[in-house]
Formats: structure tokens, C-alpha cells, sequence
């Protein structure tokens, strides 16, 4: 099984480390607030009280075990790359980093984050997402060029089974779920049939995700 590091435990890191304990994963949890660390300590596998710009801290805890580390330091800029730089010296493969600017960014890569988020602008666009788009219930960027998104089956999709709509050879994208209801269809078949209400998950590139998303 995976292991994670949540390094820095204000609203995001916390929502992180609590999202990924509660889906059965390890999490090491650090911070230097003891508050902090006292209200996640019986969610997580491990949660300590550190200094995690002090490499034989991290060591201790158990972080060069990680497979992935997520750091969320808020605007502690310096703190935040240095912290980049152990994970990295100490052999940490993935290293997820909450960025601040483009600017910090572009360090945060440099010095070995192998991807920076920036989480206040997600929400906006998937806000903006949804004022143009009533109809998207989620849209999740997931690498270079591709998406995935989540929606409510328009009108011209009713009563059309997969291989009626034939989504790949249409649309350029792949019907992952169905959920109906309580029912999650995961990996439908070609024979299922698409029913008022439903809500669809499909991964695309984002120029035929576009697509699908133009239609009513």
C-alpha cells in the first residue's frame, strides 16, 4: 500500500490528510502547532509535532518512506522550498506542493516538486465552470491536455445506450461511471442505457471534453 506525508495542517493540508485517511490510506501528519495536531492525531496512522524544515525530523517521522508527500505551508514561502528540497534529498519520489504565485511556482518546481497546485484557483475556475455550465458537476484537470469531468446526461442522451451514443468515436472520450441514484455503474457496458438524471464521468482530451460540454 501507498504511503503519504501531509506536511503543514491549516484547511487544506488537513482536508488532504483527513480525505486520504478516510479512503484507507497511511498518513503521516506533521505540523509545528501542537493544537493542530492534537485534532487530527486519532484520524491519521501517525501525526507528530515538528519542525519539518528540520531534516532529522522528517527523518524520525518516517517521511523517507513516503511514497508521496503533500506540502501545504501557507505563505511560509522559504519554509516551503526548503522543505521541497529534504523531501527530495531524502528520496521522497512524488512531492505535491500548495503554491502561492506563479513565481513561487516556477522555485517549487525547480528545486524538485514534481507538481505545485494552487487550490483558491481551482475553486474559482470550477465556480466559473459551473455558472457557464449548470449542467458540469465537477470538472478535474488530470494531466496536460486531458480532464475529466462529471455531468449531468443532456436531453439528447435519454434513452441512448454507449454503443448508441458511441462516445470515443463521436466525442474523442471515454464513459468511466453511470451513477443513477444509490447505483454507481463503474466501467459500464455498451448495452447500458442512459436514464433521466443520470450523471456521467468521462475522461477526454480537453478540446473533446469541450465538446461534450457544449452539449444541452
Amino acid at each position: 500500500m501507498r504511503q503519504f506525508a501531509v506536511i503543514g495542517l491549516g484547511r487544506f493540508g488537513t482536508k488532504v490528510a483527513l480525505t486520504l485517511s478516510e479512503l484507507g490510506m497511511p498518513v503521516i501528519a506533521i505540523d509545528n502547532n501542537p493544537r493542530r495536531i492534537e485534532l487530527i492525531a486519532d484520524k491519521v496512522a501517525f501525526a507528530l509535532k515538528a519542525d519539518a524544515t528540520d531534516k532529522k525530523a522528517l527523518g524520525m517521522a518516517g517521511v523517507s518512506s513516503a511514497d508521496v508527500a503533500v506540502v501545504s505551508l501557507g505563505e511560509q514561502l522559504e519554509a516551503s522550498v526548503l522543505v521541497t528540497i529534504i523531501l527530495r534529498e531524502i528520496g521522497v519520489e512524488q512531492i505535491i506542493v500548495k503554491g502561492t504565485s506563479p513565481e513561487h511556482g516556477k522555485i517549487l518546481e525547480l528545486v524538485g516538486a514534481t507538481q505545485v497546485v494552487f487550490p483558491e484557483e481551482d475553486i474559482a475556475r470550477r465556480v466559473a465552470q459551473k455558472i457557464i455550465a449548470p449542467n458540469i458537476v465537477d470538472h478535474i484537470p488530470l494531466l496536460p491536455g486531458y480532464s475529466i469531468i462529471e455531468f449531468i446526461a443532456p436531453e439528447q442522451f435519454l434513452g441512448k445506450t454507449l454503443l448508441d451514443l458511441n462516445m470515443r468515436r463521436n466525442f474523442g472520450v471515454e464513459v468511466l461511471v453511470i451513477k443513477r441514484g444509490e447505483i454507481t455503474k463503474v466501467i459500464p457496458s455498451a448495452m447500458d442505457k442512459i436514464q433521466e438524471n443520470d450523471t456521467l464521468v468521462i475522461l477526454g482530451k480537453d478540446e473533446d471534453v469541450q465538446k461534450v460540454r457544449s452539449i444541452e
